[in-house]
């Protein structure tokens, strides 16, 4: 474009800086003339064109920008996620092994054969909340609330001694000292010395043990089972002595029996005798037990 001779109307610095991209181009365009042969219209058409690709460029560089800021901020949750896993603690034991630990404020328990705890190592003592599956012995040092979560309910406790189950669908807790607070979906109950509760169809119920302390008498070796169902028996034996239990039987049935995790035979039979019932072990550590009469 080349000078026009026409007069251009004068505005400031103000009003000119309020003017959008394509009023300003315009208003500078007012003093000017388009070369010989070109159409004004194009020209302008051209030069917003050009101004379009300008403002697409810098809109790439700021989505660029916003990008890179994204992905630091991921990155930093990512790191504060794994960093928080991390601090996960994790002890974990297989079948026919028990391990005893002490968490950070100075609590002792007890993990029975196939059973997993889980805490944060970092956060404990603000928050005493551990995750159990499978079954555990608790002597907890008194202080804050300490909550023990399973897939069947949740404990809470201050200072106590305990005893919780929690497979599948079958969950119980014994109090041995102190008081414990059951819970779980449906209901809830409140434990003294001597009380157990345990989940059945109706929800928990809680009933009065004689002889409780048998309830954790697991962590000597010694199991004892009060009417209970012998599918149940037989996941205990597989796990004390980490064999294969297939039972063709009335899976209905239920005992009330004792027995030791320090031979195999032994316990068969002290379980299998009274119930009419035979077994046979190869050697690979499979048992199949069925009844007298097949």
């Amino acid at each position: 474009m080349t000078k026009r001779n026409d007069s251009v109307k004068y505005i400031s610095a103000n009003e000119f800086s309020n003017l959008s991209s394509e009023e300003k181009i315009k208003k500078m365009a007012e003093g000017l003339t388009v070369p010989k042969g070109k159409d004004e219209n194009l020209v302008l058409e051209a030069i917003f064109s050009k101004q379009e690709k300008t403002a697409v460029t810098k809109t790439v560089q700021l989505r660029r920008y916003f990008q890179a800021a994204a992905a630091l901020i991921l990155l930093l949750v990512g790191f504060y996620s794994v960093s928080t896993f991390l601090s996960n603690e994790k002890m974990i034991t297989g079948n026919a092994s028990q391990t005893s630990l002490t968490l950070p404020d100075g609590s002792l328990v007890s993990l029975n054969s196939g059973s997993k705890l889980v805490w944060n190592e970092k956060k404990f003592n603000k928050n005493r909340l551990v995750t159990l599956s499978g079954e555990a012995y608790f002597e907890i040092k008194k202080g804050g609330e300490f909550i023990i979560k399973t897939e069947n309910g949740n404990v809470q406790i201050l200072g106590t001694q305990l005893n919780v189950f929690s497979r599948e669908k079958e969950f119980w807790v014994s109090c041995l000292t102190g008081k414990v607070g059951v819970e779980n979906e449906n209901s809830s109950q409140i434990l003294l010395p001597g009380e157990m509760a345990e989940l059945t169809s109706q929800g928990l119920e809680k009933r009065v043990v004689t002889e409780v302390n048998q309830t954790a008498a697991w962590k000597e070796g010694v199991f004892y089972f009060d009417d209970k169902p012998l599918v149940s028996i037989f996941d205990e034996i597989e796990r004390q002595f980490d064999v294969s239990i297939q039972f063709e039987g009335d899976t209905k049935r239920s005992i009330t029996v004792s027995f030791t995790n320090k031979k195999l035979e032994e316990t068969l039979d002290v379980v299998c005798i009274p119930m009419g019932l035979k077994y046979e072990v190869d050697n690979k550590n499979n048992v199949r037990i069925t009844e007298n009469n097949r």
